[in-house]
């Protein structure tokens, strides 16, 4: 996965990876199926803000019968360490991150990825 995203996703974009993570690739009638009640959009509201997310370089998307194919081009942990590391900075005006322990509760990362933000937290206090 590519890392090409420098600033934190929005709120209905980041609802967007989750899902593409969990599922490694959907199309864009399964997106709309899964968030339209939580944010009340249509399916061509879905699609543009899917369009953006592939300009911006957060996901891939390629056809396969005629229907395009989305799956996040951005890796969780990266996008989850980027936004702890700048929650740390800006908003409680922390130099350091907290330990990726907090987060060991989390559904959405493994021990593996655990270990993989721990490092990026600890890479990230050292710049």
């Amino acid at each position: 996965m590519g890392e090409r995203q420098s600033e934190n996703p929005t709120k209905p974009e980041l609802a967007i990876l989750k899902l593409l993570w969990r599922a490694k690739e959907l199309n864009a009638r399964e997106i709309h199926d899964s968030i339209a009640e939580e944010f009340g959009w249509s399916y061509s509201t879905v699609r543009t803000v899917l369009e953006r997310m592939f300009e911006k370089g957060l996901i891939a998307k390629y056809p396969v019968d005629g229907v395009n194919i989305y799956e996040a081009e951005v890796s969780k942990v990266a996008i989850i360490g980027r936004m702890i590391a700048d929650f740390s900075k800006r908003v409680m005006e922390l130099d350091t991150a907290p330990a990726a322990a907090f987060f060991s509760d989390s559904k959405l990362l493994s021990e593996e990825e655990l270990t993989e933000l721990e490092a990026m937290l600890r890479n990230e206090e050292e710049k």
